[in-house]
């Protein structure tokens, strides 16, 4: 008897091109406020942008972009964005192979390091339930702290906080997709491990 099948996708470089929470930032601060924030931590940025899994750069970027502001009403933006904006920079190709397996039953897992408050409503959009992605803290007087309860969704925390989902590893058989070395581990373990290039999705072995 065959194991159920799951597919996990990273969301930036491999659904959608170049980095969503950037775009968000600027959807957020305007386009004056995001170059000054990127003039005043100009490294930092560089690091954030090319995607080098440094989670000292988006801890920065929390505390910049978000620290203070009312969760309502940055949920209220996150909405506009997803659905004026994200749809923009979708990869067809990509989104197509995450509907296929979920046109067949596969149990489709967003994982991203990516924000939760735009992509769990856009995965629903495609009738994706399951999304691990970063989360941000909300104080007792419903802002934001700027900063996250556990580490971003990156790395080894991928692989991890999917395990912790899924349960027993021999009850499934795992079917991974990424683009960058932050999706390495995640690709690792999975049985048949796919890696988006120039050309589109490529087998992938661990060096």
């Amino acid at each position: 008897m065959s194991k159920p099948i799951v597919a996990a996708f990273d969301f930036d470089g491999t659904l959608s091109r170049g980095t969503s929470g950037i775009r968000l930032y600027r959807h957020l601060l305007g386009t004056a406020g995001f170059v000054g924030m990127g003039l005043t931590h100009l490294p930092t940025a560089v690091r954030y942008a090319l995607r080098w899994g440094d989670e000292a750069a988006l801890r920065t970027f929390n505390r910049v972009v978000f620290a203070g502001r009312e969760a309502a009403a940055v949920q209220r933006e996150a909405a506009c964005y997803r659905s004026e904006i994200l749809p923009r920079h979708l990869i067809a190709e990509s989104v197509a192979r995450l509907r296929e397996h979920h046109d067949r039953g596969d149990r489709c897992i967003i994982v991203s390091r990516g924000y939760e408050l735009y992509l769990r409503p856009w995965a629903e959009t495609l009738g994706v339930t399951d999304v691990l992605a970063t989360r941000l803290s909300v104080g007792p007087d419903g802002r934001l702290t700027g900063e996250m309860p556990e580490p971003s969704c990156d790395s080894a925390a991928k692989r991890e906080r999917l395990f912790a989902l899924l349960g027993p590893r021999e009850g499934y058989e795992l079917h991974a997709y990424g683009d960058s070395p932050g999706d390495h581990e995640m690709l690792a373990a999975a049985d048949h491990a796919w890696m988006r290039g120039p050309g589109g999705f490529v087998r992938w072995a661990p060096a």
